[in-house]
């Protein structure tokens, strides 16, 4: 095994998705595993979730709920990224949620199920701002009318995405919430009445008490991290992985001496220069070049050089420190640590970034898994 490895805590995990059924008073929690769970690892966390209750677990694509039926998982599914019309013999043969916002979609998916002997259940997906997937508030009577004709389809959700819930501004948000409330009214007064309604993601989880409705769609706060960072109420969430790394070697360099490709950087004096076997290949992405730090013996260094595809540089300075040293890159080591969130900083993007991002090529070790738990601690 590579020394490279993303630890995953599973009592981190557990403890998160606790803190979620708190947050949400015990309502049906869609566990959003997608992306490799946000680069946790897919099958893993999904069984987790599932032993500490999710009842529902939420992917982007059918080829990820594909895997997790494959693993051995029963429960339901839902894709929450509307199908084509092809994909829907993937749907039928692994009993997957369907969200509707096209009805050449829905017509296919029916057809599809008519053959297939089995009745797919799908979630109406109103778009109430933004303007990425769904079906105008307007038209989700005319829609559901259409699709009340078809056969093998059984309507048992209906859904929102929030645009800024993690923002210090929710009244775009609240708009949203409005117009959602709005819509099912009007779908229940011409007769269409759902079971699962969902629209809080993380952000709303924690931001938005009244669009909890009878589901929610925690994502990134599983794995440890509010969304917005500005929350009125701060949940006691555990950043789930971390990223360590060991040296490869070390060199003595004089002062102005260069450090990898375009010689980007020079030593400002004689230094200890130590190699770490991690780079871009490995979703430590190359636009932290010179911005980025590690931490050695529970101090931080400065990452130098060209980040390569499988290595970088780390300046140690008078340090003599020796191969085999551990090397964190997000984690903490003694009272140093460097987070998913200062690296998004860093970077001028977001911690799902940062995380999603760590490649398949990088073994995802999960420590402290002592099975399900009981509640919080």
């Amino acid at each position: 095994m590579r020394v490279t490895i993303a630890e995953i805590n599973c009592s981190a995990l557990r403890h998160n998705f606790q803190k979620i059924r708190q947050r949400a008073e015990a309502r049906a929690i869609i566990a959003i595993v997608k992306a490799n769970a946000y680069g946790h690892g897919m099958l893993r966390c999904a069984q987790i979730f599932r032993e500490e209750g999710s009842e529902y677990l939420g992917v982007a694509f059918a080829d990820e709920g594909a895997e997790l039926r494959l693993s051995g998982d029963s429960g339901p599914i839902v894709v929450l990224s509307p199908p084509l019309p092809e994909e829907a013999e993937l749907f039928c043969r692994y009993d997957l949620d369907v969200v509707a916002c096209s009805l050449p979609a829905m017509r296919a998916f029916s057809e599809a199920a008519r053959q297939a002997g089995c009745t797919l259940r799908a979630h109406l997906y109103i778009d109430t701002g933004m303007r990425r997937d769904g079906i105008e508030p307007s038209e989700a009577v005319a829609f559901m009318n259409a699709c009340s004709e078809l056969s093998n389809i059984r309507f048992t959700g209906v859904c929102t995405h929030f645009a800024t819930s993690d923002e210090a501004d929710r009244s775009f948000a609240l708009q949203q919430l409005a117009l959602f409330r709005q819509t099912t009214d009007e779908l229940a007064q011409a007769g269409y009445r759902f079971p699962l309604i969902h629209a809080a993601n993380s952000g709303g989880v924690i931001n938005l008490p009244n669009a909890h409705f009878t589901v929610v769609r925690p994502g990134l706060t599983l794995y440890g991290y509010d969304p917005s960072e500005r929350s009125e109420h701060p949940e006691a969430l555990q950043p789930a992985m971390a990223l360590h790394t060991r040296i490869n070697s070390i060199r003595r360099v004089p002062a102005n001496t260069s450090v990898s490709y375009g010689r980007k950087y020079r030593t400002a004096k004689t230094s200890w220069i130590a190699t770490i076997p991690i780079g871009y290949g490995d979703g430590f992405t190359r636009l932290l070049t010179g911005r980025a730090e590690c931490l050695i013996r529970g101090q931080r260094f400065p990452i130098v050089g060209t980040i390569c595809m499988d290595q970088c540089m780390v300046d140690t300075g008078d340090v003599a420190v020796e191969p085999g040293e551990e090397v964190v890159l997000i984690g903490r080591q003694n009272n140093e640590v460097i987070s998913a969130v200062d690296i998004a900083a860093t970077l001028g993007t977001i911690p799902y970034e940062v995380i999603s991002a760590i490649s398949a090529r990088v073994p995802r070790i999960y420590v402290h898994d002592e099975g399900t738990s009981t509640g919080l601690e």
